[in-house]
């Protein structure tokens, strides 16, 4: 797995093509490539664009793209809403 920390997409979005995307991340792939761009695949966040995974294997960026899906969509999905607890909490009071 070729996961990274977070970096920006430098522009340049007209070389990339998507693949797939959901509503957490976009993967795309690069119109030309090596020797142009040092890698062929990548996965972006769709919230800020933000490159998070890239590789030049089709099957090792898949790879990722189910990882991401089966263990960070869950965990975005359970997150913790302060505001209905807050609600709760002063509801009992009260």
């Amino acid at each position: 797995m070729a996961f990274r920390k977070p970096i920006t997409t430098l522009g340049g979005l007209i070389m990339w093509e998507n693949i797939r995307q959901n509503e957490h991340f976009i993967l795309q792939k690069h119109k030309i490539g090596l020797p142009v761009w040092p890698y062929k695949y990548r996965i972006t966040l769709r919230q800020n664009r933000m490159e998070i995974a890239n590789s030049n294997d089709l099957e090792e960026i898949e790879m990722d793209w189910s990882y991401l899906k089966n263990n960070v969509v869950p965990q975005l999905s359970e997150k913790i809403d302060v505001s209905n607890l807050i609600f709760d909490l002063v509801n009992k009071l009260l």
